[in-house]
C-alpha cells in the first residue's frame, strides 16, 4: 500500500506585472512530481518583496492552509521570493514551524525543519544570510534606479 503523499503548497512571487511566475511555478511542480508530493495549492504574489506582511495576501494564504493542517511543506524558489524584508521572511517562518510546516527552497535545495519535526540549524543560519543578502540587493537596486 502507497502511503498517503506529503500535501505541499507552492509559493510564487514576482514584483511587477510585467514579470511572470509560470518558470517558478514549473519547477516547483517538477520538483513536488519528482518528490511525490501532492500540491494542495499554488499561491501566487504580483508585488514588491519590500512590502508589509498584511499586504501579502500569498504569505497569508500560506499561513491559513498551515494554521489548518492541510500542507506539510511549502515550496519556494528562493528567499527573495518570501520577502526582502528580514523581519517578514523570520516571522514567515516562524509561524511556518508553530504548525509543523517545513519551508523548502529551491535554490539551495535546504528545508527549514528536519524529518524528525525539529529546526534544521543550517537552514536557519542560511535564511539569516540570504535575506539580509536579498534586502541588500533590494537596497542597491532602489539606489541605482534613483541614481538613473
Amino acid at each position: 500500500m502507497k502511503p498517503n503523499p506529503i500535501p505541499v503548497a507552492i509559493l510564487v512571487r514576482v514584483s511587477t506585472s510585467k514579470q511572470e511566475t509560470a518558470r517558478q511555478v514549473r519547477e516547483l511542480t517538477h520538483y513536488a512530481d519528482s518528490k511525490g508530493y501532492a500540491v494542495v495549492e499554488v499561491c501566487r504574489e504580483t508585488i514588491s518583496g519590500d512590502s508589509a506582511s498584511d499586504e501579502r495576501k500569498g504569505l497569508q494564504r500560506v499561513e491559513e492552509l498551515a494554521a489548518a493542517g492541510k500542507i506539510r511543506k511549502v515550496l519556494v524558489h528562493e528567499i527573495s521570493r518570501i520577502a526582502r524584508r528580514n523581519s517578514v521572511a523570520h516571522k514567515f517562518v516562524e509561524t511556518l514551524e508553530t504548525h509543523g510546516v517545513s519551508l523548502y527552497w529551491h535554490a539551495q535545495g535546504i528545508e527549514t525543519l528536519l524529518p524528525n519535526g525539529k529546526r534544521n540549524p543550517a537552514a536557519g543560519i542560511m535564511l539569516a544570510l540570504l535575506a539580509e543578502m536579498a534586502r541588500a540587493e533590494h537596497e542597491t537596486l532602489k539606489a541605482r534606479i534613483a541614481s538613473g
